[in-house]
């Protein structure tokens, strides 16, 4: 989607929730763009610092990888292989032991989670379809999705540290530059895309008047025979939604089972 093409899409946003004119909601909603590149590090921290400090949101973590194989066996493992080894082992661990080949490979290339998060604690729950992860106290657990949280579930240090949805609202802390590029409409909400610096390759982050709406960054790695991409989506809505009868003594299960598949 072009810029102009997202801008005029996120004026016909606002149009239809406040009822302005086009004119109208095209003014307010271009001043609600920041002057500077300084004046858009300090709204992505604040807005960082907003999402950190709510009580609950709903999320949804996607992991989508694109691995080109190599032409030829390579005689040492580079960094493209291995990257694809370490993201092939994450992928399995997510796996119930009957998925058959095409799903496994499927499940690989497109991972989704879906959730809550309540930012203040410091807590997530995610279920991944078959494979659910609990953050809670510091501790990050993973297994099966609905099991009853046991010894045997203990906390992860590896891999899964990447997906962290909190660690990646507070890299956003630590922005340095910052730039507006566009705006796109989020489950019906308008919000400004902005790039933003330091952090991963590819850091972009979707925002609204009050918090991130959405993190996103891709990382890409390349050999002369092989390449192999990740992108890795968090998504927030549904703000101050209500939490209080989540299960934390169970990972979650909130996948339908058509999900599942």
């Amino acid at each position: 989607m072009t810029r102009d093409r997202a801008r005029k899409k996120a004026i016909r946003a606002r149009m239809a929730a406040s009822g302005e004119p086009y004119s109208v909601a095209a003014r307010k909603l271009a001043a609600t763009v920041p002057a500077d590149d300084t004046a858009a590090v300090r709204e992505i921290i604040a807005r960082a610092n907003s999402t950190l400090a709510a009580p609950s949101a709903r999320i949804e973590v996607r992991i989508d990888f694109d691995f080109a194989a190599p032409a030829r066996p390579e005689r040492r493992p580079g960094l493209v292989a291995r990257l694809a080894r370490q993201a092939a082992k994450a992928a399995w661990a997510r796996l119930a032991p009957d998925v058959d080949a095409s799903q496994l490979r499927e499940a690989f290339a497109h991972q989704a989670g879906e959730g809550f998060a309540e930012p203040a604690a410091s807590r997530y729950l995610i279920d991944y379809g078959g494979y659910a992860v609990l953050c809670a106290d510091g501790k990050l657990f993973g297994g099966r999705s609905g099991q009853l949280l046991q010894a045997r579930h203990p906390e992860r240090r590896g891999p899964e540290r990447q997906y962290d949805p909190l660690r990646l609202l507070r890299l956003l802390q630590g922005a340095k530059d910052a730039r507006h590029v566009g705006d796109q409409v989020l489950r019906g909400t308008p919000c400004r895309t902005v790039a933003v610096w330091p952090g991963p390759p590819g850091l972009t982050v979707w925002i609204d008047h009050e918090h991130i709406r959405q993190v996103q960054f891709q990382e890409r790695a390349s050999s002369k025979h092989s390449s192999l991409s990740k992108k890795q989506t968090l998504e927030l809505w549904d703000f101050g939604v209500p939490v209080g009868g989540l299960d934390w003594s169970h990972l979650p299960n909130f996948k339908a089972p058509a999900d599942r598949s």
